[in-house]
């Protein structure tokens, strides 16, 4: 739910800890590990629901306070972004779904750039939710969405030739 709502990396998601879930404020805190940069999100009620269903009926008892944790004891904290990738591959190809190119945790993270796009979302505001530093790090997320860029590109300005 974290990877298509927000399209969170996995190393994020590794790194979600109880404290950076705000329910009183509906807030989600997210360290974005490529830049190191912290960002602060909507706690929506999809996620939120999903998340307190596997925080009172899916997690373990335990004093580690990493959200999600290896399945079988000892719980721990995942350790690597292939755990995510490794979960998210199992389950596609479970419902018959074998992707070409991206795939895994990062396919779900190039979806919702799409999704946004073809929602009308600004580029800029992409970039944001995706935590990218430049708004060129966001386009080889779209770069499949050609005809989504181009419905919200501007037009050359009088007297300018491309």
């Amino acid at each position: 739910m974290l990877l298509t709502t927000y399209g969170l990396r996995a190393g994020e998601i590794i790194g979600l800890r109880l404290s950076d879930i705000d329910w009183r404020h509906e807030r989600l805190q997210i360290r974005h590990t490529k830049t190191g940069a912290n960002s602060t999100l909507p706690l929506l009620r999809g996620p939120a629901d999903a998340l307190f269903d596997y925080l009172r009926h899916g997690r373990p008892t335990t004093p580690v306070r990493a959200v999600f944790l290896r399945s079988q004891a000892p719980y721990r904290a995942l350790r690597s972004s292939t755990s995510i990738h490794g979960v998210v591959t199992r389950r596609l190809a479970a419902v018959g779904v074998f992707p070409t190119g991206k795939h895994g945790a990062h396919l779900l993270r190039h979806s919702r750039a799409v999704s946004l796009l073809r929602g009308g979302v600004p580029l800029k505001v992409i970039g944001d939710i995706l935590g990218h530093r430049a708004e060129g790090s966001t386009a080889p997320y779209l770069k499949l969405a050609t005809e989504d860029l181009r419905s919200v590109a501007l037009d050359l300005p009088a007297g300018v030739t491309p």
